[in-house]
């Protein structure tokens, strides 16, 4: 069997379709809303964290299918640490300063909510400002030593029982989440 390829209009549809119900879910979830962001900053609601740990064990399992029966395969990038955590960081910033990710940001925009519109204008207008300071950050942080020795490629961690550790895992942390916090359903 052949992954998964399309061309042309059926991969706009495709792509569509697959926007809406990604749209759809994440506002019925309600973490298209700035308030259970911030809640979950928190530790006052986490049904963000609860929500997005369920989708990390799902897609782990039918990754690890769809990659089995060769319906998709995956083209790793060589590991870089540094960058790993620096973007991380940034990511954490710009969630603690505006309550809102990328994805939740176009799904409230999606459901009516036009404050999310500054929040994709301040991502349109960091962008020049990130490929300006990526150009610096390739010639110093770039260069430094890996903090931790890691193999360069994701293939050499990943087994065939790994999405199956890496979904259990997940879903023992949302089970965790489930009984020992207190969520307010104020959202």
């Amino acid at each position: 069997m052949h992954p998964l390829h399309l061309d042309g209009t059926y991969k706009v549809v495709a792509a569509g379709l697959l926007g809406v119900a990604f749209g759809f879910l994440i506002v019925k979830s309600k973490i298209a809303w700035r308030k259970t962001l911030v809640d979950q900053l928190f530790l006052k609601n986490t049904h963000f964290m609860k929500t997005f740990l369920a989708s990390v064990a799902l897609g782990a399992i039918l990754f690890h299918f769809a990659r089995q029966w060769g319906l998709v395969s995956y083209h790793a990038r060589p590991l870089f640490p540094w960058g790993a955590i620096t973007g991380g960081l940034l990511v954490a910033a710009g969630l603690a300063l505006c309550g809102q990710v990328p994805s939740s940001a176009i799904a409230a925009v999606g459901a009516g909510r036009l404050h999310a519109l500054l929040v994709l204008v301040g991502m349109l207008l960091a962008m020049p400002v990130a490929n300006a300071f990526s150009r610096w950050f390739a010639d110093t942080v770039a260069r430094w030593p890996d903090p931790v020795n890691l193999d360069p490629t994701l293939d050499a961690m990943f087994s065939n029982a790994t999405p199956f550790w890496i979904a259990g895992l997940a879903l023992a942390a949302c089970l965790f989440l489930e009984f020992t916090t207190s969520d307010s359903d104020d959202s």
